[in-house]
């Protein structure tokens, strides 16, 4: 119990950023806003993680839930899920780096023993993932066969907003120098997302090779400048 209502809590500390996000769309901001939280309260006994809330990719799955949220509170008011993930890139790209934990041995080790738990024994909800030595070009490699955030989405038929979950680990890898590569992912039609990490490397961002489903309102080659 105590860990749902971590899980919960979290919603607060990011409402201030969702009210922005909202005011650009809907003139009561902040009705929208309590009612996603309130979506969101009852979306967290079915979140994956929650016996587990430090593992390397729960938070994403945590954030990126309170972002459905948001855009189904939204949709109810008839915002477009391409104008919403749009707004949601463009909006996280202003806001500070997060802390860059490239090189360190720590974080790798847990990502990779996360890595070999989750091939060993598949939980329903949660990532399936491989952490890959050796790969050419790459610093850190990992492939995620099966994704949490497509299996949490697709429950309430926004699938097509996970594409723009996609593009903010672009944003992120951009702000932080991390040269991430894909050739795709899950939530595009790919078998599996196929990170690759180089620091200071050549990005090749999903928004640039998928501009039919990430639609970002500053096309141009590139993600939100950062």
């Amino acid at each position: 119990m105590d860990d749902i209502e971590a899980v919960r809590g979290q919603f607060a500390g990011m409402r201030p950023g969702y009210e922005m996000i909202a005011a650009r769309f809907v003139g009561d901001p902040g009705d929208v806003v309590d009612e996603a939280a309130a979506l969101y309260d009852r979306m967290v006994p079915d979140l994956a993680y929650l016996d587990a809330p430090d593992h390397p990719m729960a938070d994403s799955l945590f954030k990126c839930a309170m972002t459905l949220a948001v855009y189904l509170a939204l949709k109810d008011r008839g915002v477009d899920v391409h104008d919403f993930g749009a707004t949601v890139v463009e909006m996280f790209a202003m806001v500070p780096a997060p802390p860059d934990q490239f090189g360190d041995d720590s974080a790798l080790l847990a990502l990779k023993s996360a890595a070999e738990a989750s091939q060993r024994e598949p939980r329903k909800g949660e990532f399936v993932f491989e952490v890959l030595e050796g790969v050419q070009d790459a610093d850190v490699a990992m492939n995620v066969k099966s994704c949490g955030i497509c299996h949490h989405f697709s429950k309430y038929g926004a699938i097509e907003l996970v594409p723009y979950m996609c593009a903010l680990d672009d944003v992120i890898s951009d702000k932080l120098d991390h040269g991430l590569r894909r050739t795709g992912t899950i939530a595009l039609g790919a078998q599996h997302c196929d990170f690759r990490f180089r620091r200071g490397g050549d990005p090749l961002r999903v928004a640039d090779t998928h501009p039919e489903q990430i639609r970002l309102k500053n096309r141009g080659g590139s993600a939100p400048s950062v």
